[in-house]
């Protein structure tokens, strides 16, 4: 899988000789990195599953009551964004391996957690494991600008690793049901039985990382762009950039919608009659949804910009909280909802994931533009994941799907907007390997 650009012939003697090989080395370079980034998505994003699909049933068990379902989910995503600033700040000095091998370590750490808080019965420990386990959250995510560190199409490389990721998401779910059985079996709620296989999901794919996920792809990056180090600072600097704040809206708002609608889905499902099988399957297609569109919107956002798909993103989110309202406790449309929510939310990360990774930054600011994206998103989806069952109890999953679709409304009103006054702009961003090529013979 190599998403790096046709590599031209090069000449049999002179100049071009050290371009072109260098043009091969990059070629290969960001195939090995690929390969390695696909495998540990493969691993953590079956680990992440748990919290997703598992957590609100937990939650709803342990406390009785629907109306705080939604906390673990929304604890879970706070600690990716809190988790994902951490992880950028270890990136900053030791590169992606490291970070991304801690965050991992992180999840499976909070799985553990999750499993003893099923044990005892105990509803803070199920929030501080969910907290961690949001590290885990923050790995699979922030994999995806690793695969950006050296590419020449920033869209396609970041679909790749987020396509990568659902094999593990839409996995997880289905096996709800076969590790309820063990769960029982070791005197656990049946919920707690997807966190058990999440420990060694995130373990090994940190280990995958460690292992083998060099040379490190940010390092090489900043090594031929001449990049510093950051020494401190920055923030405001990057709040101060108006393509940094219109990135920051396009993720926040589409995971506000997401996670408001997807933390109380599972029971909404569950209290109308769906067995944890069917809860599963349900789960899986919308995680399916969130995934699999990533080649479509990562080739549209390379083509066309990723302001058209992030618009694309939220009229998609906005029809999911439409669909929602309308269909109230009916399955089919309950399960319509899911889909266009999955689709939508996909479409919204690509193109937000695009406009940040393009905008013109210093590069030695680029980690903590992302890890400002994850927690703009983590605390979107903490609003809405929190508010989510209060929502539920009071009026159904339908009042969900209408509140979640009004930020969406915003985002898709600001979207137009910026069309007109030429904020933001289509850009493929920088070619890291087309520019070493073209440096003279020698000049390094």
């Amino acid at each position: 899988m190599s998403d790096c650009a046709p590599i031209s012939p090069a000449p049999e003697r002179g100049l071009g000789d050290e371009a072109a090989g260098e043009r091969v080395e990059f070629a290969a370079l960001q195939l090995r990195t690929m390969r390695v980034l696909v495998t540990a998505q493969l691993l953590g994003a079956l680990g992440l599953a748990a919290g997703g699909t598992a957590g609100s049933l937990l939650g709803a068990q342990i406390t009785g009551s629907e109306a705080e379902a939604g906390l673990p989910l929304a604890v879970l995503v706070l600690g990716s964004g809190v988790g994902a600033v951490a992880v950028t700040r270890i990136m900053e000095r030791r590169g992606r391996r490291t970070g991304l091998a801690a965050a991992h370590f992180s999840g499976a750490l909070g799985a553990g957690l999750v499993v003893t808080a099923a044990a005892l019965w105990s509803w803070p420990l199920l929030l501080l494991g969910c907290g961690l386990l949001g590290g885990g959250n923050a790995a699979v995510m922030l994999a995806r600008y690793a695969a950006a560190d050296l590419s020449s199409r920033r869209g396609r490389s970041i679909s790749a690793v987020v396509t990568a990721a659902s094999i593990g998401a839409v996995a997880g779910p289905n096996l709800l049901g076969v590790a309820g059985s063990l769960a029982r079996i070791l005197g656990l709620p049946e919920p707690a039985g997807l966190f058990l296989l999440a420990m060694p999901a995130f373990a090994g794919a940190a280990l995958v990382l460690l292992v083998f996920l060099r040379p490190d792809p940010l390092q090489v990056a900043r090594a031929v762009s001449a990049a510093p180090t950051p020494t401190g600072g920055g923030l405001a600097v990057l709040l101060g950039d108006s393509h940094i704040r219109f990135a920051l809206l396009v993720l926040g708002v589409a995971n506000l919608g997401m996670v408001g609608m997807m933390a109380v889905g599972p029971v909404h499902l569950h209290l109308h009659g769906a067995g944890l099988g069917l809860v599963g399957l349900v789960i899986s297609v919308h995680i399916a949804a969130m995934f699999l569109p990533s080649p479509l919107t990562g080739w549209l956002s390379d083509a066309f910009g990723g302001r058209v798909v992030a618009m694309s993103g939220a009229l998609l989110l906005v029809g999911a909280g439409g669909v929602a309202a309308v269909a109230g406790s009916d399955l089919p449309g309950s399960v319509a909802a899911l889909l266009l929510l999955g689709v939508g939310w996909n479409a919204g990360l690509i193109g937000g994931s695009t406009l940040l990774r393009d905008a013109q930054v210093d590069p030695a600011l680029r980690t903590r533009a992302e890890g400002l994206g994850e927690l703009g998103m983590g605390a979107a989806a903490a609003v809405g994941g929190s508010g989510a069952g209060l929502l539920l109890a009071a009026g159904g999953f339908g009042l969900v799907g209408l509140v979640a679709a009004a930020p969406c409304l915003l985002l898709l009103a600001v979207l137009v907007a910026s069309r007109h006054r030429g904020l933001i702009s289509p850009s493929v961003g920088t070619r890291i390997y087309e520019a070493t090529a073209a440096q003279p013979a020698g000049s390094k």
